[in-house]
């Protein structure tokens, strides 16, 4: 089990990473950013429920935290952009 975990806690900052890293180009690096920011999110979700469900880590800090803050850097750009927009008109 911890094997899978520690497996599901890599595939979480991995695909938050490449998600946060496509971010920093709003153009096109947008489009392929929120799709794999929710993967990433989905990822993290089953890394923390898991996690807590059978307390493996009693840490604060673990790669399923780390990998939904990554993941979601997409989508809170996107908000930005929204709420940016919005003011200026």
């Amino acid at each position: 089990m911890q094997k899978k975990l520690r497996v599901l806690g890599i595939v979480s900052v991995v695909i938050g990473g490449i998600a946060a890293l496509l971010a920093l180009y709003p153009s096109k690096g947008l489009l392929f950013a929120l799709p794999l920011g929710f993967a990433g999110m989905i990822c993290s979700s089953i890394y923390i429920f898991i996690d807590t469900k059978n307390e493996i880590n009693s840490k604060a800090v673990t790669p399923g935290i780390v990998g939904l803050f990554l993941s979601s850097i997409p989508v809170l750009l996107i908000l930005i952009f929204i709420i940016i927009n919005y003011f200026s008109h």
